[in-house]
């Protein structure tokens, strides 16, 4: 009688140990899902707008470029299987569509910050709109674990505007 006592005290702490972790993680997944719902309903009224307006058919990636007006961009093919950005202002303005090809990918953008500036880490890159031009931004830490960032042209990969905290 005794040995079950002390056996139904042996479970009783893996129980409480269980429910514990359970409720942590419950309480994790719910402050992440809080924190993104904005940015998944931008997505996805980004998303809808571009199927309507410049004949999205399939989404590939979704970016948010902060600055003096935030845009939202979602890349992807149109019904022409052409590869395409639409970058949609987040107040007013109108729907950029751009080509892939007349200008430069993430890829280039990237590899033309890791060439010229050897970037202990690159932290974000995302296209958008700046003096009325499209753009890629990226933003870094320089070797000295500085924050820098860089406009590049979208058309020709020119810097626009550079930050350097040396």
């Amino acid at each position: 009688m005794q040995s079950r006592r002390n056996e139904k005290r042996r479970h009783h702490p893996i129980r409480i140990t269980i429910v514990i972790i359970v409720l942590i993680f419950l309480c994790g997944w719910t402050i992440y899902a809080i924190g993104n719902h904005p940015r998944r309903q931008s997505e996805q009224q980004a998303v809808s707008m571009a199927k309507k307006y410049a004949n999205l058919k399939h989404e590939k990636n979704f970016y948010i470029y902060n600055r003096d007006k935030t845009y939202y961009t979602v890349t992807g093919t149109n019904k022409n299987n052409q590869s395409i950005l639409v970058i949609i202002a987040k107040t007013g303005g109108k729907i950029r569509v751009l080509k892939q090809k007349d200008g430069i990918t993430k890829n280039q953008a990237l590899t033309k910050i890791w060439n010229n500036r050897k970037p202990k880490k690159v932290l974000k890159i995302a296209p958008g709109i700046f003096n009325n031009q499209a753009i890629w931004e990226i933003t870094y830490l320089n070797k000295q674990g500085n924050l820098c960032y860089e406009l590049l042209s979208f058309k020709n990969g020119k810097v626009v505007q550079r930050i350097d905290n040396l």
